[in-house]
C-alpha cells in the first residue's frame, strides 16, 4: 500500500568513544544543539534500561545523548565502555555516513581539519556544470562526514537518471 507522503527521518546514532567529546565537537564544528544528555542507562534499570535492553541486547551500561541539527532532524550519540575506533566500510551493510549541508563547503572541511578532523576527499562537482558540491570528510572518531552544499531536494529534484 503506498502511502500519500514520504515520512521523515527523526535520527540516526553515531557511536563514540568519547560522548562529552563527540557533544563538544558536534557542537562547536556542526553547530548542532545538545537537546538532552549524556545521560547513563544501566541494562535493564527503570523504563529506559529495559527499553535499550530490547532494542540492543547484552551490554552492561550505555551512555546516551540527543543532538538536534538545523532542520529538526537529530544524531543520537551511544558511548558503550568498549567502543573502540573503526573505520566504515562501505562495502558492508548498514549504515556509513552523515550528511550535512553547508554553501561554503570548503571552510567546513577546513573547521574539520583544524578540529581534529579529515579532510582525504577532494570537493566534487555533484553534476558537471552545476553549482551543486559535496566532499567527504572524518570526525575524529573516524565516522564520516559528507557535506554537500545544497539540501538533497534541491540537488535530485531535477536530474532524472545520471
Amino acid at each position: 500500500m503506498s502511502k500519500p507522503y514520504p515520512r521523515g527521518v527523526a535520527h540516526v546514532v553515531v557511536t563514540v568513544p568519547e560522548i562529552e567529546e563527540a557533544i563538544d565537537w558536534y557542537e562547536s564544528v556542526l553547530g548542532f544543539d545538545l537537546l538532552m544528555g549524556p545521560q547513563r542507562i544501566e541494562h535493564g534499570e527503570e523504563h529506559i534500561g529495559k527499553l535499550c535492553a530490547d532494542v540492543l541486547g547484552e551490554f552492561e551500561t550505555v551512555r546516551i545523548a540527543h543532538m538536534a541539527t538545523g532542520d529538526g532532524f537529530a544524531v543520537e550519540f551511544f558511548e558503550f565502555p568498549e567502543t573502540g575506533e573503526n573505520e566504515p566500510d562501505p562495502t558492508e551493510a548498514g549504515y556509513f555516513h552523515l550528511c550535512v549541508i553547508d554553501p561554503e563547503i570548503e571552510e567546513l572541511a577546513n573547521e574539520i581539519v583544524d578540529a581534529g578532523g579529515e579532510h582525504p576527499s577532494d570537493v566534487w562537482e555533484l553534476f558537471p556544470g552545476q553549482e551543486y558540491r559535496m566532499t567527504y570528510c572524518n570526525d575524529p572518531w573516524g565516522n564520516i562526514v559528507e557535506i554537500y552544499t545544497h539540501s538533497h531536494e534541491r540537488i535530485y529534484s531535477n536530474q532524472g537518471d545520471y
